[in-house]
């Protein structure tokens, strides 16, 4: 059972209070209930420092956690801009990185990552855009005109049901796999989406099957 020690704190005190004014003679009573009134009210304060030093904590790590989403998100936008071929959004991601660095968030290890992820050289993505100073960054696109701000065609819904089923479940299970075969899924994955077909729903749908089993609220594949 949970003691209310501000409750109890304010019972004793009031004890002591009135064995003092109607019973003056009886000190010892008023003494004790007192003691137990100060007791009780340091518990009190013990768990009210507590309960604010749990709120404040929880408040820390809600702050933390955007704190983390708002980096992850501009150090997307950022390296999407140093890929860019048009200088005015190359300028602009070079002038940002230079500004957060001034702030003390510096997000150049997420700029690099994503820009790796991506396929472009890190390295060479800060000194001039794509396509200029000899450096083309997507080894696979050496001849193509590519910019990450340009729209990307969905030639995922022009590939037949059956073919999208039939590669949806081999990578699934290539990505579920250890090893080789895992790598070997994740490049096709990763290359089919930047080739403008991208399964990941597919995929992402067979992979919980594997894991899960089929919802048999879904309809079928």
């Amino acid at each position: 059972m949970t003691v209310n020690h501000r409750a109890e704190a304010e019972k004793h005190l009031d004890t002591a209070a009135r064995h003092l004014t109607e019973v003056p003679a009886d000190m010892r009573i008023a003494e004790v209930a007192a003691a137990l009134g100060q007791g009780h009210a340091a518990l009190a304060r013990s768990e009210e420092t507590a309960a604010t030093a749990a709120d404040m904590n929880e408040a820390l790590l809600s702050l933390r956690r955007r704190f983390n989403d708002t980096r992850t998100l501009v150090s997307k936008h950022v390296a999407e801009a140093l890929a860019s071929r048009e200088k005015d959004r190359w300028s602009a991601a070079k002038d940002l990185t230079r500004a957060l660095d001034e702030a003390h968030c510096n997000v150049d290890d997420l700029v690099d990552a994503h820009l790796a992820d991506d396929g472009w050289d890190p390295r060479a993505a800060y000194k001039t855009p794509a396509g200029e100073g000899g450096w083309i960054g997507y080894a696979a696109e050496k001849d193509a005109v590519r910019d990450p701000w340009a729209p990307t065609p969905d030639l995922a819904t022009q590939i037949p049901e059956p073919v999208r089923r039939v590669l949806a479940e081999y990578l699934a299970a290539a990505l579920l796999s250890k090893g080789d075969a895992r790598g070997v899924g994740q490049t096709i994955t990763f290359a089919l989406k930047h080739a403008g077909a991208d399964l990941t729903p597919d995929i992402e749908k067979q992979i919980t099957t594997l894991t899960l089993g089929a919802d048999p609220s879904d309809p079928p594949f």
